[in-house]
């Protein structure tokens, strides 16, 4: 992201319509990265959830449905229900307890947190800059369609008024 300060005044109107629409391209962009930093922290915090869920039940042998596919599943039991298989990133799975594997998502969610701030606060930039440069444009309409105005007024001659 460029700090670097734009005068709008010296800009033309397509000079400015070129830059509104860089800057409601990366508006798009941060917001959807955002959306998708929400779904992620959705999905650990449902984890943190499902782990509670398990691990708190004191009844051994519990029944479970194990996902095969998108449409199949397979019945199980769990064994022990206070180690757990956490993926890690990039494929890579290592057992933790019930205890270390909910800090492992609370820790992922608190990052999240922070990002979300940052783009939070790239958001609003990035709109009050769009803001800036529409309200920019319309000045520079008005200053136009009031320009053609008066110079249509002075074509008219005296008599005709």
């Amino acid at each position: 992201m460029s700090n670097q300060k734009i005068d709008l005044t010296q800009l033309n109107p397509e000079q400015l319509n070129a830059v509104k629409q860089q800057f409601d391209q990366e508006l798009q962009h941060f917001q959807q990265s955002l959306q998708a930093l929400m779904v992620a922290k959705s999905k650990f915090v449902e984890c943190i959830n499902d782990i509670k869920t398990v691990s708190e039940n004191a009844k051994d042998e519990q029944k479970i449905l194990i996902p095969a596919s998108p449409s199949l599943y397979i019945s199980g039991k769990i064994h022990d229900n206070k180690k757990f298989m956490v993926d890690v990133g990039t494929g890579y799975y290592v057992e933790k307890s019930d205890v270390e594997a909910i800090a492992f998502y609370e820790k992922k969610i608190t990052k999240l947190n922070q990002e979300s701030i940052q783009i939070q606060d790239i958001i609003k930039e990035k709109s009050q800059s769009s803001m800036a440069i529409a309200t920019q444009m319309r000045q520079i309409a008005m200053q136009q369609a009031m320009a053609s105005k008066e110079g249509a007024n002075k074509a008219v001659p005296a008599a005709a008024k």
